[in-house]
């Protein structure tokens, strides 16, 4: 039997499996992202107790062995946002973006001790924002996971030519080249004025949590473009947002 250890972990996706088991998705402090079987989580009160819920973190107690489904033994809270709850924006937001963690981390990757604490600092920075903010924290922190998991666009030179873009200057960005793409080789679809892509080039670094108005939502379009393209699906949790927002402007 495989020993079980302790690991910092938040929920990414829970699958009910059979009568009264679940398969979880975990992105772990220890072990990176991992798939476990949670036996007897739909009925159990006591090993369990609200820990399988998304937005929170949590102290689990795994054990993998060398099939691709590990073991859950037991799970608690160890920090809630119960501020994100108040809100179907943030929570909207914040499904899609513990969405672009489950798709942009490889299961059995050597963990990055990195990602855990910037998902928390999220939680944390979405919890606290305001309304005009959100929109600027969902990209900064898309850009910093991209650029943790080693999947950041480039920003700075031409995809094709390699010809760097005047610092400060707007720029033309392809989704299916990843990258800014000069006039001379055929440009982009997407217009990212200068203020927005400078923004976006130092939010994949540490600064991507510090509020910034020069984040606005057509650099979020163009990084939910880019990611479309390159996993080959649109992300539901951009148009989960969406519709998020129709509903709770209709009802003001």
């Amino acid at each position: 039997m495989s020993r079980t250890e302790t690991t910092a972990a938040l929920l990414l996706r829970s699958v009910d499996y059979g009568d009264s088991d679940r398969i979880v998705t975990l992105l772990t402090e220890s072990r990176g992202k991992v798939a476990v079987m949670a036996r007897g989580a739909r009925a159990s009160k006591k090993r369990f107790a609200g820990a399988l819920e998304p937005y929170a973190l949590i102290e689990a107690e795994i054990a993998l062995g060398r099939g691709d489904v590990g073991r859950l033994a037991q799970a608690r809270v160890v920090r809630a946002f119960p501020g994100l709850l108040g809100s179907l924006e943030k929570i909207g937001v914040a499904a899609a973006a513990l969405e672009i963690v489950r798709e942009t981390v490889a299961e059995h990757d050597a963990p990055d001790e990195r990602l855990v604490p910037t998902v928390v600092r999220f939680l944390e920075r979405l919890e606290e924002s305001t309304p005009d903010a959100i929109d600027g924290l969902h990209l900064g922190f898309a850009l910093r996971l991209l650029a943790l998991t080693g999947h950041a666009p480039n920003l700075e030179v031409c995809g094709r030519c390699g010809r760097p873009a005047p610092e400060g200057k707007a720029a033309l960005f392809s989704p299916p080249v990843g990258a800014i793409v000069c006039q001379a080789c055929g440009g982009g679809p997407r217009k990212l004025g200068g203020p927005l892509r400078m923004a976006m080039i130092e939010a994949q670094g540490r600064v991507w949590d510090q509020p910034d108005e020069r984040r606005t939502s057509d650099g979020l379009g163009a990084i939910e473009a880019f990611l479309e393209y390159h996993l080959s699906r649109r992300l539901a949790g951009g148009d989960l947002v969406t519709q998020v927002r129709a509903v709770t402007r209709s009802e003001r």
